[in-house]
């Protein structure tokens, strides 16, 4: 099974060059070092191979063999003067690591099947998402995209929590945060408030008894409200965009890898930033770059 996002399937490569530019280490498995040595010292360039590609004294992550160097001016060693990649010229698709092959794609493997988002830190994708219409999660036996075997951002198994915890429920909390976050009878601070209260509730089962059935009670309380409330049908226009972002960071299981208490309050610093920016699409856009992307920084903010 398949369960991702409707705007994976629209999602189209701009060649902006904006990936290549950012301040992350692009890192390369081993597989793909050899590969790309095999290219380069075979066309008489291992010169530059040896300049590109940097062996890591340390392992930073699974798979981590290697990283790709930059320019001086910081961007991407391989980008070129019209925002293309040389080694995708050169050697095509499957000549990139992992990590080019996949962005701006999330995929997840999880107890459901395999779960694919987007990251907002993509102009594309960020245009994609500057819509009225709300997130949509369409489930299929079909991927909307090419995968690479084995290349997972997160693994999410539910079943795996102790009786005692509340994630053993993740599945059921994620989708009642979206529908929280997608409740357009309430303004979006109020929906970010009601999350913020039902996920501290949440927590506050932990170790009780009958879990599932606090749960049922609390979401059965919440959607009783919410019913009531998007019947006045409340204008959204200004906030889609916001929404569908704060969607879509629900749907990369930060609850499940972080714990509800740390990503509430990456919740809360994400939307003061939001809140107070007099320009909220790049704001978003720093924001996935800084905390989607970034396990370290994510970790040492919440």
């Amino acid at each position: 099974m398949f369960i991702y996002t409707d705007i994976v399937e629209k999602f189209s490569c701009e060649m902006c060059g904006q990936c290549c530019r950012n301040s992350w280490r692009v890192t390369v498995d081993e597989q793909s070092y050899l590969r790309n040595q095999a290219l380069f010292v075979g066309t008489g360039r291992e010169w530059e191979f040896n300049q590109a590609f940097n062996k890591l004294a340390h392992s930073e992550g699974y798979g981590e063999y290697a990283y790709i160097a930059k320019q001086p001016a910081g961007g991407c060693w391989f980008l070129d003067t019209d925002n293309r990649c040389r080694l995708h010229k050169e050697g095509g698709h499957r000549q990139l690591d992992a990590v080019c092959q996949t962005f701006p794609r999330y995929p997840m493997s999880t107890a459901r099947g395999i779960e694919i988002t987007l990251s907002f830190s993509c102009p594309a994708v960020l245009k994609l998402a500057d819509r009225i219409e709300p997130l949509k999660l369409i489930r299929s036996e079909q991927s909307p995209i090419e995968l690479l075997p084995d290349n997972y951002v997160a693994e999410i198994h539910p079943a795996q929590q102790p009786l005692s915890n509340p994630l053993r429920y993740y599945f059921e909390l994620e989708m009642h945060f979206i529908d929280i976050l997608q409740c357009r009878g309430l303004s979006l601070p109020k929906r970010l408030t009601l999350l913020n209260d039902t996920a501290r509730e949440i927590n506050s089962f932990a170790k009780e008894t009958d879990i599932a059935g606090k749960l049922t009670y609390l979401f059965n309380r919440n959607y009783d409200d919410m019913e009531a409330l998007n019947a006045l049908e409340s204008s959204v226009t200004a906030s889609a965009l916001i929404e569908n972002f704060f969607v879509s960071f629900v749907f990369k299981k930060p609850f499940y890898i972080y714990g509800v208490e740390k990503t509430l309050r990456l919740f809360n610093y994400m939307w003061q930033q939001i809140n107070s920016s007099r320009n909220i699409i790049d704001t978003i856009r720093q924001l996935e770059f800084q905390y989607g992307h970034d396990r370290t920084a994510l970790s040492t903010k919440v």
